[in-house]
């Protein structure tokens, strides 16, 4: 059976959160507020290949396996997601960092943190170590900075540092020095450099059959272009439907899965797109489930949950053509910039291989990002993928080291969907 999960936003005293009830542990960690209502709907009959061997690479951070990492990331961001709720707009706030391999959360604040604030992190001290320390720029004064750079049209991207100490800006040259750049007016922080950054929306498991599952090919009948698709959700008019990147297709492409364009491989039109969060909405007969292991493989996880995702989080990316791939560390939440195509995005995250490996190929584009919950046959939806940079070999496919995506909860949001679970 599946749950459907809905978002929305605080109104007045009546606060909407997350998302399906998942026993004591990692995945009851990120449950925060009032748990939203759901609706139980019957699954398809597509007898499902399950796989809960995990991750394939190597565990980073001294952990004994990647299931002790998950636990100990969804431990924090239990915490992180309740200091977001109360911080993200109050004066002061400069951005939180739930890094697993630090064992605490850590909030930074300009001046002197609110009393609400200050409540939580009581309050969450009991579930995980908080450290609150000192910030020199405000997130909301680094935004704006963010803005101004990326006007400027000198940088390819920049972001808020978590820690408030300043803006990372991704740069086409790579060679470039901080001192090379003409600051814009007002733009007063210190900034770092990331050399050779160009963002290409990452276009391109191979025949998938109805009910959809996340992580298979697509196709797109009037470009041709080869993406993947995403988490399955519940449209506004309460259709079935799955998630893809708004770059994919403009509204009323027709999408075919990667068997080929024949009536049996059609399976649906583009219905809403959001382009600065790089979104869209494919109508079609998709469900709970996504794929997992190599570019080929036919198992799958169930999706459980809906998280988001913090600074320092370990990620994973399961696109048609990378594949799973779980070396991949969260660097930046709230990161602008303009892709080579001209299309500029807004509010993404941006990640990286924390071996400098493939994070992302071409054709992973409306695939799904995702932690695993306690069990490695159940995922938490977290993102979709945009953009590949930064270069490096991915066995013959063109890809890189660095993966921008959109979190599937301000997507959710964004388009009044309902993010389907078991």
């Amino acid at each position: 059976m599946q749950k459907k999960v809905r978002l929305c936003l605080a109104v007045l005293s009546v606060v909407c959160a997350v998302v399906p009830a998942l026993g004591v542990g990692a995945a009851a960690a990120q449950v925060s507020g009032e748990p939203e209502p759901t609706r139980r709907v019957a699954t398809g009959d597509k007898p499902p290949v399950r796989d809960d061997t995990g991750p394939r690479d190597p565990v980073p951070g001294g952990f004994a396996d990647w299931r002790a990492l998950f636990t100990e990331q969804a431990r924090l961001n239990g915490v992180a997601d309740r200091l977001l709720a109360v911080s993200e707009d109050a004066e002061g706030y400069a951005g939180i960092v739930a890094d697993p391999e630090n064992h605490e959360v850590r909030l930074y604040w300009r001046g002197t943190v609110p009393r609400a604030v200050q409540d939580v992190v009581t309050e969450g001290r009991l579930a995980a170590p908080v450290a609150v320390l000192p910030a020199a720029h405000s997130r909301a004064q680094l935004l704006e900075e963010v803005d101004r750079w990326v006007s400027s049209g000198q940088v390819t991207g920049a972001a808020p540092l978590a820690d408030g100490s300043g803006l990372r800006l991704s740069v086409s040259g790579q060679d470039t020095e901080p001192g090379e750049l003409h600051r814009p007016s007002g733009a007063t922080a210190p900034i770092t450099l990331e050399n050779g950054e160009t963002f290409e929306p990452a276009y391109s498991r191979l025949d998938d059959v109805p009910s959809y599952y996340a992580g298979g090919r697509t196709r797109n009948l009037t470009t041709g272009a080869g993406c993947t698709s995403g988490f399955a959700v519940w449209d506004r008019y309460d259709n079935r439907a799955f998630l893809t990147a708004a770059h994919c297709g403009e509204l009323g492409n027709l999408f075919y899965d990667g068997g080929g364009f024949t009536p049996a491989n059609y399976m649906g039109p583009v219905s809403e797109r959001i382009s600065y969060r790089d979104a869209a909405v494919v109508r079609a007969d998709a469900t709970a489930d996504m794929f997992d292991g190599g570019p080929t493989s036919s198992s799958s996880n169930r999706v459980v949950a809906l998280w988001k995702a913090h600074v320092g989080n370990f990620v994973c990316n399961s696109g048609s053509r990378r594949g799973e791939y779980c070396l991949i560390k969260v660097t930046e939440t709230a990161w602008s910039g303009t892709y080579t195509n001209g299309q500029y995005v807004k509010h993404m995250v941006r990640a990286k291989s924390v071996e400098g490996g493939c994070a992302v190929a071409h054709g992973d584009s409306g695939g799904p990002v995702f932690s695993y919950t306690n069990w490695f046959d159940e995922v938490a939806a977290q993102g979709i993928t945009s953009a590949v940079g930064s270069p490096v070999y991915c066995g013959g496919l063109d890809g890189g080291r660095v993966i921008v995506f959109s979190r599937v909860w301000d997507v959710a949001l964004a388009f009044n969907a309902y993010v389907m679970v078991h």
